[in-house]
């Protein structure tokens, strides 16, 4: 699957939290794009009459391939970032993609489990979006963790999907609560109280850096193989 360079332009802007915004992307020339659920794409940002270069995960399926759902956080003084965040609807974007490996190990004989932090959710949401949609009758899983509970990013969107299909387990973890009723600490520590077999299991894993090393090596001390640890890197 070879990348292509597209012309898009924003379709919808939506706030999922205080400083992180979902972009819809509608593509226009090529009207599709034909991807793998947990690839990213590469946005083509201006910049002082050059261009600058960032890649996103995609949060979207791929059985939708006319939209691309992005997930972005707004980073203090972030030459990208900022420049999304005085987009408008309407407003032209290029890039180019598909790009990445960190994909669904095939077949799918075992049950997922998703462990994300922050915007790391993105790819795992697509994947999440896509399985739901091939009618995947196994058991999913989702562990997400963030500091605050504000912080979760589609919490409504996964907690209608884990009401509506009995094989979709949802469950957040929040490490400062405040006005919180779920999960609290750590998501590895969520994953260790919820998961004690992991023979039938794949973990996919991503956030940043640092977190997702620490979640992985965690988890080894659990008992869990090396080879079932799936994860993008994000620095």
């Amino acid at each position: 699957m070879s990348a292509t360079s597209y012309r898009a332009t924003v379709e919808r802007i939506d706030s999922l939290s205080y400083n992180v915004r979902g972009f819809r992307l509608k593509l226009l020339d090529p009207p599709k794009i034909d991807f793998q659920a947990g690839q990213f794409i590469i946005i083509n940002v201006p910049k002082d009459g050059a261009v600058v270069k960032r890649a996103y995960s995609i949060a979207s399926p791929p059985h939708e391939p006319g939209t691309i759902d992005l997930c972005i956080q707004h980073v203090e003084g972030g030459i990208a970032s900022t420049w999304f965040w005085k987009l408008k609807e309407g407003e032209s974007v290029s890039l180019s993609g598909p790009h990445g490996t960190f994909l669904l190990k095939e077949p799918l004989d075992y049950e997922p489990v998703f462990i994300a932090t922050g915007t790391g959710v993105a790819p795992l949401r697509a994947m999440i979006k896509h399985l739901v949609h091939v009618n995947f009758t196994g058991n999913l899983w989702l562990l997400f963790g963030t500091r605050y509970e504000h912080a979760l990013l589609y919490e409504s969107e996964f907690r209608s999907l884990a009401g509506a299909r009995r094989n979709f387990r949802y469950i957040p973890t929040v490490s400062r609560p405040k006005d919180w009723r779920g999960e609290t600490g750590h998501v590895q520590q969520t994953f260790q109280k919820h998961i004690t077999d992991v023979s039938n299991k794949e973990l996919y894993l991503c956030g940043w850096l640092e977190v997702v090393k620490a979640v992985c090596k965690d988890l080894e001390g659990f008992g869990v193989p090396r080879e079932k640890l799936h994860y993008e890197e994000w620095a």
